[in-house]
């Protein structure tokens, strides 16, 4: 598999930008796993190479059981007509030296995409990462995720080549 690592460098606080019709919160287990895999499942049916189907269980191993995950550390984009329409997570990766704030499963459902859904979950996660004092945020996507590339490059992530977010 082919990954792309980027980075941004934080220079002052992002400013939060909203969505007409769209409000966030933050996750509440266990009512919102069922939606967030619901999102995935819309999120991801297309992207070429696929990624699996996950179960509840998955989510557990792949989310919730790991040391760096926290609920109030994942944000879901309600819709108008209460369908989660995007989500993100920010993990603390443990470095080599300190914790490193990532981007874990930034996700929009294709149905509202390019309103500036994924800009607002950004921005909520990057003032999050400032606030905690950390001044760089990391990710990783494939790199035959085309739009997922630029979109990341729109908003000034950069590719870092000397090392990996994890």
């Amino acid at each position: 598999m082919s990954v792309i690592h980027f980075r941004k460098q934080l220079v002052a606080p992002p400013v939060v930008s909203e969505v007409p019709g769209i409000s966030v919160r933050m996750f509440a287990a266990p009512d919102d796993v069922e939606p967030w895999l619901a999102l995935r499942t819309r999120a991801t049916a297309s992207l070429v190479p696929a990624v699996r189907p996950w179960s509840k269980g998955d989510f557990h191993t792949e989310m919730t059981s790991k040391p760096w995950w926290r609920a109030d550390h994942t944000w879901l984009a309600i819709a108008g007509d209460l369908r989660v329409a995007g989500a993100v997570t920010l993990a603390l990766r443990e470095g080599a030296s300190e914790s490193v704030p990532v981007i874990h499963w930034l996700l929009v459902d294709p149905a509202y995409q390019r309103r500036g859904l994924a800009r607002s979950l950004i921005s909520r996660l990057e003032l999050a990462a400032w606030n905690a004092g950390h001044r760089e945020v990391q990710l990783e996507t494939h790199a035959n995720w085309n739009a997922a590339v630029a979109f990341y490059q729109s908003i000034g992530y950069a590719p870092l080549r000397d090392r990996s977010p994890r």
